[in-house]
């Protein structure tokens, strides 16, 4: 057999229809913490769409992140735009 797989193209067949009725359907894998951040980090003029709605979807379930991304872009902003009187201090 290719690979060293022992069973049969009956079994795989098997194994893919069910996975394609099982009402828990497959999802993606969960974006790491680094690829957030860089997400977060980078300008959102820059982030191409795709990412920009991955970023959205995660936001969406974490309110924490979506806080600390609103200030992380306004603190962003003070400094690229030299308006450092905004800061609290």
């Amino acid at each position: 057999m290719p690979l060293g797989y022992q069973g049969s193209y009956q079994r795989v067949r098997a194994y893919f229809r069910e996975k394609r009725t099982s009402p828990n359907p497959i999802t993606a894998r969960p974006p790491s913490p680094r690829v957030v951040a860089g997400w977060i980090l980078r300008r959102p003029e820059t982030l191409p769409e795709i990412d920009h709605l991955r970023l959205k979807a995660v936001l969406v379930h974490c309110p924490e992140l979506d806080a600390l991304t609103t200030h992380v872009r306004s603190f962003a902003q003070m400094l690229t735009e030299r308006q450092g009187e905004q800061l609290h201090g």
